[in-house]
């Protein structure tokens, strides 16, 4: 961090914890998303960051993710356990 962002608050804001989640069998980005920001509708949160792993996925005309792909999940609002965090 520099000076400037010191002084000013630049840079970005911390949004929560980065998790890392493998996905189990017959799961979406809406039920991932259900799981870690309790809102399926919010599911562009998970498919982004992960977008370079899911391309051939959704590419293949399914919206069910392959089981035990790794996601990386940016600010969650509930762990593993489904407890907020």
């Amino acid at each position: 961090m520099g000076l400037l962002d010191k002084l000013f608050g630049g840079g970005k804001k911390d949004s929560g914890p980065t998790l890392t989640y493998k996905v189990g069998v017959s799961e979406t980005c809406r039920s991932v998303a259900k799981k870690f920001y309790g809102d399926e509708s919010q599911w562009e949160k998970v498919y982004k960051p992960n977008e370079w792993r899911l391309k051939e996925e959704v590419q293949s005309g399914t919206d069910k993710l392959l089981p035990g792909t790794e996601l990386t999940i940016k600010g969650a609002k509930f762990g593993l356990d489904g407890q907020p965090l």
